[in-house]
């Protein structure tokens, strides 16, 4: 199992490939130091966070930016879980290979993308069961729900490709890291399972509005529309 260590070093590298803006320079220092305290102190599994940022900033630069870091520690599962079809289909864009959007350009990591669209096939299955490649699964939280939804029941029901359900495989990876794009959208019962039974290593979500019912200490870093204002 890899460790998150804290590496000032590795982080400034990262931010200087990806060509961070300083806000999200500070949210990859804050996610780093974040889940490393709390591992360091000996707390269990999943360590959830939540990063505030203003729209605009540039929230997936964030998560390249994390996965980038993590990657570089070994870490070899991450997953970005969108809340609907507008945000699900830029993400992927973001990390295609060739995509004009794409910001794999700048980075060393250069995980296998994994999609409701592509994940029953037993090539994508030979990809999963690499254990030296990383993978980037993107999903709507709705493909992720017990089989409420067609694509719901694709993931969870057993899958020849796979020898055993989509989801089942997630939850078995030790060191799955999770994106919760637009997190203050999955309070409501059943996507809040959905995310939270993968049991990941780690949970961070990014929203420019917290949920009312978000903890306080919950909150590693914020950089809310008057900071950017001010800084522009």
């Amino acid at each position: 199992m890899p460790e998150p260590v804290l590496d000032f070093d590795l982080a400034d590298e990262v931010a200087a490939r990806l060509d961070l803006r300083e806000p999200n320079r500070q949210a990859l220092l804050s996610i780093a130091y974040a889940l490393s305290r709390h591992y360091s102190e000996g707390n269990p599994a999943p360590f959830e966070g939540v990063v505030d940022v203003a729209t605009g900033v540039g929230k997936t630069y964030v998560m390249a930016a994390a996965i980038e870091y993590f990657g570089a520690l070994s870490f070899k599962h991450f997953a970005v879980i969108a809340p609907g079809s507008t945000i699900l289909d830029k993400t992927i864009r973001n990390f295609s290979v060739g995509d004009p959007k794409s910001l794999l350009h700048g980075m060393r990591v250069k995980p296998e993308l994994i999609t409701a669209e592509t994940f029953d096939s037993p090539m994508v299955a030979m990809q999963m069961e690499d254990h030296q490649s990383t993978k980037l699964y993107v999903f709507t939280v709705q493909s992720l729900t017990k089989p409420g939804t067609k694509q719901g029941r694709r993931t969870h029901e057993f899958r020849e490709a796979l020898g055993e359900a989509f989801y089942e495989k997630l939850v078995a990876e030790p060191d799955l890291i999770v994106f919760a794009d637009e997190h203050h959208a999955y309070y409501g019962p059943a996507f809040s399972r959905a995310i939270r039974d993968l049991e990941p290593y780690a949970l961070i979500g990014l929203t420019a509005t917290p949920h009312d019912r978000t903890p306080a200490d919950q909150v590693i870093y914020r950089y809310p529309l008057a900071a950017g204002l001010a800084d522009s």
